[in-house]
């Protein structure tokens, strides 16, 4: 009966999340190796010629080309700099509404402009709201239906993967605890029918993904639901509420002046020369501060050194880094790397392919097996 019941559960609930569960494995492989695939698309809009002994022309001047290559209204929100000498450096305007149905209605506009550091040449204006690696991703995210809908069910759908995941390593265990019931577990065995061997794919594949699948799932629903944040966080806090580090508040200003802004820019491209790149907010409220994350290693978030400054001044307000924060922060920090596979570079990318490329067949290979059940059974001839 209780094998039953865990059967039951495992295919109705397999069924019902199969296809969801199915695009947005699919489109998690597309994504662990999305800055890759750019980087070999991209080249003219991300590559420069290299002039080691140039200087970069200021931020502001560049982020101003950049401004000036959009249509009135867009306003920049973001930008992506880079201290190695050979990439453009990247300035991003989006506005979202996170209310509306459906993908398109969502970002009211999202562009990148490309622009050339030592020239201040606009290299590329991207309409990001139809670039293909943002479809893919948003897609992943959201099924292109929006945060307010799509996430929820992507969301339920990772959640109940987990389910599935626990209920099946349960169905995974023999009948009889032999050693011969668990080597069919184990190995997938050869000379067996189409659909004995769809049977022990789903099965054997099913527990060599268990654990770096739940990982995934588990960093996938942090991003889908406010409640796992916070409760990851606490659990990885020592089951302890630890308040939450607040931004400080810079000086009033309306816009971010040109001087304090340059200097800061500067300050850390000498510091910091041999990071991956600067990522820049320029976020809405006028005692926002300006905030400048560095990412130290080449596509790993969770490397960082962040730094708060006054848009007024360029006075440091606040600095921490990867080595400072502790806990559920520090979970927190490490979430995208251990969701896309970045945390150890190619080697936990590659592993992410391959489990989330297993995670598609489960809803193929389980459809299957129930189609087979089914269907009829033929009589045979002569009976």
């Amino acid at each position: 009966m209780f094998r039953k019941s865990f059967f039951w559960l495992h295919k109705w609930m397999g069924l019902i999340t199969g296809l969801v569960v199915f695009i947005v494995s699919i489109t998690g492989c597309i994504n662990v190796f999305s800055d890759e695939l750019k980087a070999f698309f991209y080249q003219d809009r991300l590559y420069v010629e290299n002039r080691p002994k140039d200087r970069f022309l200021s931020f502001t001047q560049l982020r101003g080309a950049a401004q000036d290559a959009l249509k009135p209204g867009v306003k920049i929100s973001r930008a992506e700099i880079y201290p190695g000498k050979n990439r453009s450096w990247v300035f991003r305007a989006s506005a979202t509404n996170k209310k509306a149905f459906g993908y398109w209605k969502q970002y009211k506009y999202y562009y990148r402009v490309y622009v050339n550091p030592y020239t201040g040449k606009v290299m590329y204006v991207e309409n990001t709201k139809n670039e293909f690696f943002q479809l893919v991703l948003n897609l992943h995210m959201n099924l292109l239906l929006g945060d307010s809908i799509g996430t929820m069910i992507t969301g339920i759908a990772a959640a109940c993967f987990f389910i599935l995941l626990l209920s099946g390593l349960v169905l995974w265990f023999p009948r009889k605890w032999t050693k011969k019931g668990f080597k069919k577990g184990l190995l997938l065995q050869s000379g067996v029918g189409k659909k004995r061997f769809n049977y022990d794919l789903h099965n054997v594949m099913g527990f060599y993904i268990l654990i770096p699948a739940m990982l995934i799932c588990i960093t996938g629903l942090v991003f889908a639901f406010s409640w796992a944040d916070q409760s990851v966080q606490y659990l990885a806090n020592g089951a302890k509420t630890v308040k939450k580090r607040s931004v400080p508040a810079s000086t009033a200003n309306s816009a971010y002046p040109a001087l304090p802004t340059d200097r800061v820019v500067e300050s850390l491209l000498t510091k910091h020369h041999t990071a991956d790149l600067f990522s820049i907010r320029f976020r809405e409220k006028v005692t926002d501060p300006l905030d400048v994350q560095v990412r130290l290693a080449k596509n790993r978030t969770h490397l960082f050194e962040w730094y708060y400054f006054d848009r007024n001044t360029g006075k440091l307000l606040m600095q921490y880094n990867d080595k400072t924060v502790i806990g559920g922060e520090k979970f927190r920090s490490m979430n995208y790397d251990l969701h896309t596979g970045a945390y150890a570079g190619m080697p936990s990318k590659i592993l992410a392919f391959i489990i989330s490329l297993i995670c598609a067949t489960m809803p193929v290979t389980g459809f299957i097996m129930w189609y087979n059940k089914s269907q009829p059974k033929k009589r045979k001839s002569g009976k």
